[in-house]
């Protein structure tokens, strides 16, 4: 992870952190999994999913880079032999440092969209490769590229363009034009690459027109993936 996209997330205000508290598509997804299930929840942020986890009867270890929110959420969970929390860079090339037991599915939500650069994105994904089981499953959402149906992303796109060398990319900023993180926003296309480069099969692409996260009044694309570690 960048090392101002480390400090942005670090230094966030938890609740500033965009999420998404409606999860239909993570509903479905965990009535694929064996249950009791250990699921990894990958950037927890406020723990609007491992709620929804703990709820299915999920065992959930829940991992963010802001302590923050993870000393909230111990706090929360603490008396629950179901949920743990831990302080991690989830792009760490160090991997997720939890041990040698496997998870049987991992949640990631929005979090590869602004987790950093392309080869933040990429140790991301090789870290929750490696957290499953064989065969274990992953419901990973995507922020898309919605400059046909935004214009305002349109324009960000190009005018960031310079800074972040990356169509697609751009700052996400406050009411007040400081910048709060890099953000980017995928082709299905290149979703599918994405995931197949770091090993997984069975890559199932859903796309939803949905307000933004941030800009709750405007539209944006979003994916909804389920796929599996591949072998």
């Amino acid at each position: 992870m960048q090392a101002r996209s480390r400090k942005d997330w670090a230094d966030c205000d938890p609740s500033k952190i965009p999420t998404k508290t409606h999860m239909p598509h993570v509903d479905h997804w965990l009535s694929t999994l064996p249950l009791p299930a250990r699921v990894l929840d990958v950037g927890c942020g406020t723990g609007g999913a491992a709620r929804l986890l703990l709820q299915h009867g999920c065992g959930v270890v829940g991992i963010d880079i802001n302590q923050a929110a993870i000393e909230a959420l111990s706090r929360e969970f603490g008396d629950l032999g179901e949920a743990e929390f831990h302080l991690r860079d989830v792009a760490s090339p160090f991997g997720f440092e939890l041990g040698t037991a496997r998870f049987d599915g991992a949640i990631c939500q929005l979090v590869v969209s602004v987790v950093g650069d392309a080869a933040d994105r990429i140790q991301l994904l090789k870290n929750i490769h490696e957290a499953l089981s064989p065969g274990g499953k992953l419901s990973i959402s995507f922020s898309g590229l919605s400059g046909d149906i935004n214009p305002s992303y349109a324009e960000l796109y190009m005018t960031d363009l310079p800074h972040t060398g990356e169509y697609g990319t751009y700052l996400s900023r406050d009411e007040n034009g400081r910048v709060l993180y890099q953000t980017h926003h995928f082709a299905a296309e290149e979703i599918q690459k994405l995931l197949q480069d770091q090993g997984f099969r069975k890559i199932r692409v859903e796309e939803k027109i949905e307000a933004s996260s941030r800009r709750p009044d405007q539209r944006a694309r979003f994916y909804y993936v389920t796929c599996e570690r591949n072998d």
